[in-house]
């Protein structure tokens, strides 16, 4: 990924009307838009920021209207006050592409002509992104913070936008990804996918509001060599600058960076193609944005977000490991999710046998072999005698419990010779219609 920064300006004094922002307070300003003499602020909002910026302590009181130059507290709450009016969402990221709530939603479930209708090769048609992606450009600079997507959805359905909740709260890990599997002609002529990830596996339940998959169910990818798969996101910590403009960032990311100017569409099958990294599946690395705080303010004394975006200079799961805010637990869940370059293989070994649906190595001797213990029975005409279990069993490498083979009627055992999963002890179940919820290995003939 490119390491270019992007520059986003968010007046804090914009008028908003006719949009629908929940939870954030509408702002209305009768006063000029039109901004002089805009100073830039690199960095936090501190009063030692923006006094070496706008020319000294007396010059900021005189910018903020305190009378005091002396009354540091007061130039400090009326500063972090200013700030704060600043960060508070002004339109709701629904209204950001005038399209509806349900465009939105279809798209960060990997659906709509942005992801499935391309445009010629040679260029021109209904499709072309900048002409059908046109307003992401324009939103992306429209210099207003963006809110929790909701776009009224709230009156009818709960957490319509479910890409953005792990369970009742917003992303609890505080990671939002976005991984895809194709690419499109993108608006700057880019046409090929970058292969930065492998997809290893998946609990399709995380996601169901997206796959629309109500029973429980997993997919291990085995991915091959043609399989190509990008993955990029973004982290923050709770009350952070990130966290405040993570919709802003989310935007850029998807919509301008990998959408518009990338061209890369299509979600990973059964995931959303972007959401929470708790719905996402078990990859082995993402690219990593984060957001650059920074502040503008005019000769009124307003203040103004400056926001710019970089790569992190890491993956998403070292950048992750970095935040000072984040707990032991958090980290060890991101990293169940993003498990590191070559270590797709084992993290999804690793997932199937937490779910009990790995099949043991199969081992064969000249007259006995084992088959899956996702069976229930040998295959046809392959079963071993109950008196020859014990010498099949060992044969396989089994071994025998208490000097003989544990014999019994079982439903959770496979019919007929098997091994225990975790012991290796050599079982008999004449049970003929046994269903092998324990994930027994048969022991079978090798035929």
């Amino acid at each position: 990924m490119n390491a270019f920064r992007v520059i986003l300006t968010i007046n804090s004094c914009l008028m908003v009307r006719g949009t629908s922002v929940r939870g954030a307070h509408v702002r209305s300003d009768t006063r000029s838009n039109t901004r002089r003499n805009l100073v830039t602020i690199p960095g936090e909002c501190t009063v030692s920021n923006f006094e070496e910026v706008v020319g000294g302590m007396a010059a900021l009181a005189n910018l903020l209207g305190i009378s005091n130059v002396n009354d540091i507290s007061a130039i400090e709450n009326e500063l972090q006050s200013r700030c704060e009016s600043a960060l508070e969402p002004a339109i709701d990221l629904v209204d950001t592409l005038g399209k509806g709530p349900q465009f939105l939603k279809n798209f960060i479930d990997g659906g709509t002509t942005w992801n499935d209708n391309y445009a010629d090769l040679e260029g021109g048609g209904l499709y072309e992104l900048t002409t059908d992606g046109a307003v992401i450009l324009s939103a992306d600079k429209s210099g207003t913070v963006f809110g929790t997507p909701d776009g009224g959805t709230s009156e009818y359905y709960d957490r319509y936008f479910s890409n953005f909740y792990a369970g009742e709260e917003e992303c609890q890990l505080g990671v939002i990804e976005c991984c895809y599997t194709s690419s499109r002609k993108s608006a700057t002529g880019k046409m090929n996918l970058e292969d930065n990830a492998e997809m290893c596996a998946m609990d399709l339940t995380a996601a169901k509001k997206s796959n629309h998959i109500k029973a429980r169910s997993f997919t291990y990818f085995d991915t091959q060599e043609g399989d190509d798969t990008y993955c990029s996101g973004f982290a923050y910590e709770k009350d952070s600058f990130d966290d405040k403009v993570k919709y802003n960032t989310f935007f850029h990311m998807a919509m301008t960076t990998n959408l518009y100017n990338n061209g890369f569409v299509k979600n990973i099958p059964g995931a959303p193609l972007c959401g929470c990294v708790e719905q996402m599946p078990i990859i082995d690395n993402a690219a990593c944005w984060k957001a650059i705080e920074g502040y503008k303010m005019d000769t009124d004394g307003n203040v103004s977000i400056n926001v710019s975006w970089e790569d992190c200079g890491m993956n998403l799961a070292s950048y992750y490991e970095t935040l000072e805010g984040k707990s032991k637990v958090e980290k060890y869940l991101v990293k169940e999710k993003i498990v590191g370059i070559n270590n797709c293989a084992a993290a999804s070994e690793s997932f199937m046998n937490d779910q009990m649906l790995v099949p043991k190595v199969l081992k064969a001797a000249q007259e006995y072999t084992t088959r899956s213990n996702l069976l229930d029975e040998c295959p046809y005409s392959t079963d071993v005698s109950e008196a020859d279990c014990e010498a099949a069993g060992v044969a396989v490498g089994g071994t025998l419990r208490n000097g003989e083979v544990v014999k019994g009627v079982w439903h959770h055992v496979s019919f007929g010779c098997s091994l225990q999963r975790d012991s290796g002890y050599i079982h008999y179940n004449t049970k003929t219609d046994a269903a092998n919820t324990d994930h027994y290995t048969p022991v079978c003939i090798n035929a």
